[in-house]
């Protein structure tokens, strides 16, 4: 008996879309985690006195106002301040060691974890170099580390485990 046609399907164009938005959703997700893990590390310990100070010397002036509690002068640059900090401390970390895994096909959960908790301490010196910044992130090096982890482990939940063509 002959067999049914099949149809025809490419078979690694929908894939490899697929995997993009995979790994996107999965950046997106890690960076919440790591907001939210951020957020209640910094809340819950003295290191919060110090944001202020952190965020001027990184560059970002109109932040450290809000923290403070002073008057905005230029709403504008919050907004601006705000998606670059977002950008450069919480997504940027994240997407450069989740495409550094997906090209070289990591499938390991330690790479995502250790990976990302690097990137997390090195992002904010990579912002500014000012020895200020370099004391700051001293005190909040653990912070950042755990951070890292939290998102390594949430990308890798997501989207880590199939980048080496495994199933996830």
């Amino acid at each position: 008996m002959p067999s049914s046609p099949t149809p025809y399907r490419p078979p690694r164009v929908i894939g490899f879309f697929d995997r993009i938005i995979l790994v996107v959703f999965a950046v997106v997700l890690a960076a919440i985690a790591a907001l939210i893990f951020g957020v209640l590390g910094l809340a819950s310990h003295d290191f919060g006195q110090d944001l202020a100070s952190f965020a001027e010397a990184i560059g970002l002036r109109t932040l450290a106002e809000v923290l403070t509690g002073e008057r905005i002068g230029d709403i504008g640059a919050m907004i601006r301040q705000g998606f670059t900090a977002a950008l450069a401390i919480w997504l940027a970390p994240i997407a450069l060691v989740a495409v550094i895994g997906e090209a070289m096909g990591k499938s390991g959960w330690m790479f995502y974890a250790v990976g990302m908790a690097l990137a997390f301490v090195l992002a904010p010196m990579v912002m500014s170099l000012s020895i200020l910044t370099i004391a700051l992130l001293y005190h909040a090096l653990l912070g950042l580390l755990a951070i890292g982890v939290v998102a390594g482990t949430v990308y890798w939940l997501v989207a880590g485990r199939g980048a080496g063509g495994t199933a996830t």
